[in-house]
């Protein structure tokens, strides 16, 4: 899960409850940092062995965002995980710098950012076309959660602006190349994952009536054909949120990719429309239709094989990297339970199928808060037929079990 404190508010109404009630300046500044020491044992089944490998995580996960002086913000946000793994491949230490960047209010209407910034966009749950900037982004995977894994990647070297007006807002963000050639060291800035081409992204959006702001991206890369992007979310009614978002524009298929074909380039559509239905004792469920036109259909990843032996794992290596679906149609539903059954117990899990191999990955979590301890177990399993989507990932199942202590 995301790194929260424990009890933490998930909505804007106990947000803002608790800064109305904030009591004085001491206690909020008090809030500029925010750091756990994690330690985890976990067990995974990889292919065919049918012995459990065993291996151990240690972690420090640290954030701080205080102002320096008036109208300039610091945010620095940081993550190692040092592993023990004696398994073949093994999960390497790696040091994750989230980001660091400094930002300046030029007024109440007007922002720059610069530095390392974790840029996220998409309206969707499971999976978010429009996010271009998860590309490359993640160093080291401790929950598939997909809110974890939008939290705990590193962010890009950017310099971003950004203009607000009652109805709406705009924002430039300019990302360029700093490395061509990604470095996998432990503490390494790895500038060549996330900066290895210029980029740009341009985002407006606008207030057409009460509840409805869409949102339009349009994405730049070096080498790359530009891309349009649309991002939309309503309530319809008191406990329903709806969204939808999509991207257009020329690319290289998947297997291209994977398979450093030279393909040409064709026009590529990506989706995600989904409904959020919270119920009145803290269960949020989460239904989502997934899309991309530029992952392999059914016959399309049934011929990899025969390409080559390595080709599925190729491919699911590089829709991994990319964060993009490894088959072209899916579906994806995600829970999460706060005070489940009992007090300060939290339930989540999620179930992605993939619609051409029918083949799907699954995970739970259960995790029990104290005022400064969090006791969590995590199950994750992949399953279908033999050399479908999900079951070709050498990790068939894992368990894990982690303590966190809040400093």
């Amino acid at each position: 899960m995301a790194a929260e404190p424990p009890d933490a508010p998930n909505d804007e109404l106990d947000a803002l409850t608790l800064a109305d009630q904030a009591p004085d300046a001491p206690a909020a500044a008090a809030q500029r940092w925010r750091a756990y020491l994690e330690g985890a044992g976990f067990s995974r089944r990889l292919g065919a062995d049918p012995d459990a490998k065993a291996a151990g995580r240690a972690s420090l996960d640290a954030r701080f965002d205080g102002t320096l002086t008036p109208g300039l913000r610091l945010v620095l946000s940081d993550r190692l995980d040092l592993m023990r793994d004696n398994a073949d491949p093994a999960i390497d230490s790696v040091n994750t710098v989230r980001e660091a960047y400094l930002s300046w209010s030029v007024s109440d209407s007007q922002t720059l950012d610069l530095g390392r910034v974790n840029v996220r966009h998409g309206a969707a749950m499971g999976y978010n076309p429009t996010d271009w900037f998860k590309t490359g982004a993640l160093r080291g995977v401790v929950s598939p959660d997909p809110a974890a894994l939008r939290e705990n990647r590193q962010g890009t070297v950017v310099l971003q602006g950004q203009q607000l007006w009652p109805a709406g807002g705009l924002t430039l963000t300019l990302s360029p190349r700093l490395e061509r050639v990604r470095d996998d060291d432990t503490f390494a800035f790895d500038a060549g994952a996330t900066n290895a081409r210029n980029r740009w992204l341009l985002a407006g959006s606008l207030k057409i009536a009460e509840g409805w702001t869409p949102e339009v991206l349009l994405h730049g890369a070096e080498g790359s054909s530009p891309q349009l992007g649309f991002n939309l979310s309503t309530l319809a009614g008191d406990a329903v949120v709806v969204y939808g978002e999509a991207t257009f524009g020329k690319g290289p298929s998947l297997v291209d990719q994977a398979l450093q074909t030279g393909g040409r380039d064709r026009m590529q559509r990506r989706a995600s429309l989904g409904l959020t239905y919270t119920t009145p004792f803290n269960l949020s469920l989460t239904v989502e239709a997934q899309y991309a036109s530029a992952a392999p259909d059914r016959s399309q990843w049934n011929a990899l094989p025969s390409i080559a032996a390595a080709a599925p794992l190729q491919l699911l290596s590089v829709a991994g990297d990319l964060q993009d679906l490894p088959a072209r149609r899916g579906a994806f539903v995600y829970a999460t339970w706060k005070d489940a059954f009992v007090r300060r117990l939290d339930l989540s899990a999620f179930v992605r199928q993939e619609l051409e191999t029918d083949s799907r990955e699954q995970w739970l979590e259960l995790r029990h808060r104290w005022d400064r301890f969090d006791l969590a177990a995590q199950v994750l399993v992949h399953s279908g037929d033999a050399g479908s989507v999900y079951r070709s990932i050498p990790q068939r199942r894992s368990l894990e079990l982690s303590l966190r202590y809040y400093l």
